[in-house]
């Protein structure tokens, strides 16, 4: 929208990569013809219309998780084969992972507009609305930008955490910022792949549920873009082998599976995790504990600008359509773009 607009666009982003909370990789390291899995975020639904209305203009058409077969029911006394549908029936995936939305999205910047590596560590307000100075550091080089609009799109907490404001946010802004939870922040994925989706072939859906653990959801992660079959599953929160090591991890990952699936899950080709509560661009200390509660919107404070109208907020955190999913992170992205162009023009 704001290119769109003929403004001139800069993207700041800490990390080696776009995209965020939502990574894949390659399920084979090192093969990407074999597919990519997600480790971050991966789903949509097709009653999200912020995500589906990007999704055409990308171009991008999903596909449905598949569902079909028996779900896998683990307790302390055994397995138990539970003939009705997965659980994940209607969710919706990428090829080439949920990260193909911002890797297309960041194909289509001009050139410069997008720079990796580069962490913000200060916002300052410059006088007489001249708009924000923004203090960065890319390796050992600090950094400085000056910019008619800023828009943070990043957790409010880490936000909180990790920036210094010149000057200090109001204290009501202040404790929202660090009372909104972070979505996946306490999440640790593991994701298993095979051969092939052996387990369909059993009657099996890829879904199963675990008391027992360590994995306590599991789903079919098959890439619709390869041969390949993988599963993948959330570590409880908290779990002592969170703390273990990652061989100990997938010694304990293989055996689970191997229990619900027979002894080709116990086999894999490739083993992959990620632990988004020690991600610095995502969590802050604490986060790896499960919030309390999960809002069904962003608080009021984050949709209004501060600083006089410079300064936006963004990211699923702030949205008042599907807090914290993918539809949330665009509704959040639409309504902050619109908001940047009415301060512009003089009509916020």
């Amino acid at each position: 929208m704001l290119l769109e607009a003929g403004l001139s666009v800069l993207v700041l982003e800490a990390r080696p990569r776009v995209g965020g909370r939502t990574l894949a990789v390659p399920a084979l390291p090192g093969r990407p013809g074999a597919g990519w899995i997600d480790l971050g975020a991966t789903w949509g639904w097709a009653h999200h219309p912020f995500l589906m209305q990007l999704l055409r203009e990308l171009a991008i058409t999903p596909y449905e998780q598949p569902s079909v077969g028996a779900t896998a029911y683990e307790t302390a006394e055994g397995v138990h084969r539970l003939p009705h549908p997965a659980g994940s029936a209607g969710y919706l995936r990428l090829g080439g992972g949920a990260a193909m939305l911002c890797r297309t999205l960041a194909a289509g910047l001009p050139a410069g507009a997008l720079q990796l590596n580069v962490r913000v560590t200060q916002l300052r307000r410059l006088a007489d609305g001249q708009g924000i100075e923004v203090q960065a550091q890319q390796g050992q080089s600090s950094r400085a930008y000056v910019a008619r609009a800023v828009v943070l799109a990043l957790p409010p907490r880490l936000a909180a955490h990790r920036l210094t404001f010149e000057p200090e946010l109001p204290a009501s802004l202040r404790h929202t910022l660090h009372s909104v939870p972070t979505w996946m922040s306490h999440a640790m994925k593991s994701v298993v792949v095979y051969a092939e989706p052996f387990w369909r072939a059993q009657g099996w859906s890829g879904f199963a549920i675990s008391q027992p653990g360590p994995l306590i959801e599991i789903h079919d992660a098959s890439p619709v873009e390869g041969e390949v079959g993988a599963l993948f599953g959330f570590f409880a929160a908290p779990h002592l082998l969170r703390m273990a090591t990652a061989s100990e991890r997938e010694a304990a990952v293989r055996q689970q599976l191997g229990r619900l699936f027979g002894p080709q899950a116990a086999a894999p080709l490739a083993y992959h995790e990620w632990d988004w509560s020690l991600d610095p661009h995502t969590s802050v200390p604490g986060d790896e504990q499960p919030p309390m509660a999960v809002p069904l919107q962003g608080p009021a404070l984050l949709r209004q600008p501060a600083w006089g109208g410079a300064l936006h907020w963004a990211g699923a955190e702030t949205s008042i359509s599907e807090w914290g999913r993918l539809d949330g992170a665009v509704e959040s992205g639409r309504y902050a773009a619109a908001q940047v162009l009415r301060q512009l023009a003089g009509k916020a």
